[in-house]
C-alpha cells in the first residue's frame, strides 16, 4: 500500500485524538505526522539514551516542568562521536537527564519547542514508546515494562517475559533497532499504532 493511502486509512480509523506519546526517539513524532495531528508531546526530533529515558518517565510530571539547561559534552561516548559530524544541542534536566536534540539547529530552537510542547501534554491520556539502543540494559527494559500505562517496546531481540515487547526481527543482527521514523515499514508489519492509540 502506498504511503499516502496508508495514512488516509490511519486517519479514518483513529478514534482517540487527544493523546500524548512520550517516546525515547523520533518514532512518536512520526505517528503525529502520519495522522496529521499537532505535536502534543515534547519528544519530537530528539532521542534519549535508555538510562536517561527511564529517569525522565519515572518522574514525568516534575520533569516536564524542570528547568532545561544545555551541556557541551555527553556522558555517553557514542553521542560524543556522533556529534563530531552533527553538533546538535544536548539538553540537561535536573543535572542527570540528557536530551539529545538531534534534529535541532540551536539551543534556542530546542528550548522554545521543548517548553511549548511540554505545555501541550495530556497527562490523562499518555502512551509510552521505548526502543533499545547501545546502552539499553535488561534492568531498564523491565522498569519500562512495569509502567502502569499503555506502552510499546521495540526491540532487536526477542526477550522472554516482556509484555510490551514488539520484536523487529530485521534488526536482530544489528543489536539495536534502526531508524523506524524514516522507515515505518520496519514496525508496521508487527505493530498497529492506531489500534494501540484506540485502546484495542
Amino acid at each position: 500500500m502506498k504511503e499516502n493511502s496508508f495514512r488516509k486509512r490511519m486517519r479514518k480509523e483513529l478514534k482517540n485524538f487527544d493523546f500524548t506519546i512520550i517516546a525515547s526517539n523520533c518514532w512518536g513524532g512520526g505517528i503525529y505526522e502520519q495522522l496529521g495531528l499537532p505535536y502534543t508531546t515534547p519528544t519530537v526530533g530528539l532521542f534519549f539514551f535508555a538510562p536517561c529515558y527511564i529517569k525522565f518517565i519515572s518522574a514525568l510530571p516534575e520533569n516536564l516542568v524542570a528547568e532545561l539547561r544545555f551541556i557541551d559534552h555527553s556522558k555517553y561516548e557514542v553521542a560524543n562521536q556522533l556529534r563530531l559530524e552533527n553538533k546538535y544541542p544536548i539538553g540537561f534536566l535536573k543535572n542527570e537527564i540528557e536530551i539529545h536534540f538531534m534534529h535541532y539547529k540551536s539551543q534556542s530552537e530546542a528550548f522554545d519547542k521543548w517548553t511549548r510542547r511540554c505545555k501541550r501534554v495530556n497527562p490523562s491520556n499518555l502512551f509510552f514508546s521505548f526502543t533499545d539502543n547501545e546502552v539499553c540494559t535488561l534492568d531498564e527494559i523491565k522498569k519500562f515494562d512495569a509502567l502502569p500505562h499503555k506502552k510499546v517496546f521495540f526491540s532487536s531481540k526477542n526477550i522472554e517475559g516482556i509484555r510490551s515487547l514488539v520484536w523487529l526481527k530485521e534488526f536482530e543482527s544489528k543489536g539495536k533497532v534502526g531508524d523506524t521514523y524514516s522507515n515505518p515499514s520496519f514496525y508496521r508489519k508487527y505493530f498497529n499504532a492506531v489500534k494501540w492509540l484506540n485502546g484495542r
